[in-house]
């Protein structure tokens, strides 16, 4: 039981499909697919990062930049507008890594006794 889908309708197998288009892909993976290698995406994404509003404006909106450029770029601009930061955390993660998480770990010790008997 999960309170926050079970009020949802169930989808039945045969129906259409309720999100038809799926999942859309992560912007790193649309890039890569254009050729683009690792360090490449790393090192515009950081440069693009550390620029001012106006700058990451002017790229967005220049064609004599890379495609690359462009899309974080406007990937940038969309997020500033809508107050999101999910292409600024995505980015970062991708460019910087993720910080480091704690996890707690508790191991239940368990005794075993094994007898061989080779006779």
């Amino acid at each position: 039981m999960n309170p926050l889908t079970d009020h949802l309708p169930k989808w039945q197998k045969g129906q259409p499909s309720p999100n038809p288009n799926g999942r859309p892909p992560k912007f790193i993976t649309t890039l890569k697919r254009q050729g683009y290698h690792a360090g490449d995406i790393n090192r515009v994404i950081l440069t693009i990062l550390s620029l001012p509003e106006e700058k990451v404006s002017e790229i967005a909106s220049n064609e004599e930049y890379t495609i690359l450029e462009r899309i974080i770029a406007k990937a940038l601009i969309n997020s500033l507008k809508k107050g999101n930061l999910y292409a600024m955390e995505s980015l970062l993660k991708r460019s910087v890594g993720m910080p480091k998480q704690q996890t707690e770990i508790q191991v239940d010790e368990k005794k075993i006794n094994v007898t061989l008997n080779l006779g």
